[in-house]
């Protein structure tokens, strides 16, 4: 069967379950059964697709989006002496290993290319879930178009709905939440902790520690929150407002007039 240069497999990963979607329909949230969830996670992928019995051969692209449970992400700046690509991934482990100690070690950790001294985000996955990713890219015969972030994708779905030219997005997901700080078109902070569903003090206190940090500070803005199932009270500091973001279909919308975004790396 001829493939379609333009047909495009995603497939979405946790480590409670995965998704499966083709020509942009998107797919239902499959659980691992119990018996692999601690398992090889490349041979579960494989199984489960076998078993959905797609037509993996008509797809010629692949595209993975990773929830929070399976990245780890910060804002790094190159410094000037970092230019060649052998001395950024050097750059980029060392930064994972300072936040995230040796762990960082047997990640494989990406960044966007940028400008020196620019702010830029920087994620990092477990290198064999980076070979298991590619192994089955290999096996079914497609080249890999892309690997993101949940929140990453989250955001670009919702990013047409931002009024503030300072803010926040945080997605909830599978107890965990990920949140990055935005001023002037561009990151400042991103932050990937555990939370338990519809906590709004420890959402609270999470950004007040980010906008801690933060100078010149951030002293207004708003924070968009994505992925509850309902709205919950989150109590920010004075001059920051919540926007609560609802799905629709496949895309994120909150009520208001939407305005054209800040232009942010993706």
């Amino acid at each position: 069967m001829l493939r379609s240069s333009h047909k495009v497999l995603t497939l979405r990963l946790g480590t409670n379950g995965y998704a499966v979607s083709q020509s942009n329909v998107r797919g239902t949230w499959q659980n691992w059964p119990a018996a692999e969830h601690d398992g090889n996670i490349h041979k579960s992928i494989e199984e489960r697709l076998a078993a959905l019995k797609l037509n993996i051969a008509s797809c010629a692209l692949l595209d993975v989006v990773l929830d929070s449970t399976l990245t780890r992400v910060q804002v790094i700046r190159f410094p000037a002496g970092v230019r060649k690509p052998a001395e950024r991934t050097a750059f980029l482990k060392a930064a994972f290993r300072n936040v995230f100690g040796r762990d960082a070690n047997t990640w494989h950790v990406i960044a966007e290319p940028t400008y020196v001294n620019q702010p830029t985000p920087a994620v990092a996955i477990d290198d064999k879930l980076m070979q298991a990713i590619n192994t089955l890219a290999e096996r079914h015969r497609l080249k890999l178009l892309s690997l993101r972030t949940a929140f990453t994708d989250a955001f670009n779905s919702a990013r047409r709905n931002f009024s503030a030219h300072m803010g926040a997005f945080a997605l909830l997901e599978n107890g965990r939440v990920s949140i990055g700080l935005w001023r002037h078109r561009s990151w400042i902070a991103l932050s990937t902790q555990a939370l338990t569903a519809a906590d709004g003090e420890g959402l609270a206190a999470l950004c007040a520690q980010m906008l801690s940090r933060i100078d010149p500070p951030m002293l207004t803005g708003t924070l968009y929150i994505a992925g509850a199932d309902k709205p919950f009270a989150v109590n920010l500091s004075e001059g920051w407002t919540t926007q609560w973001l609802q799905t629709e279909g496949d895309a994120l919308s909150c009520r208001f007039p939407a305005r054209k975004p800040p232009e942010m790396p993706s």
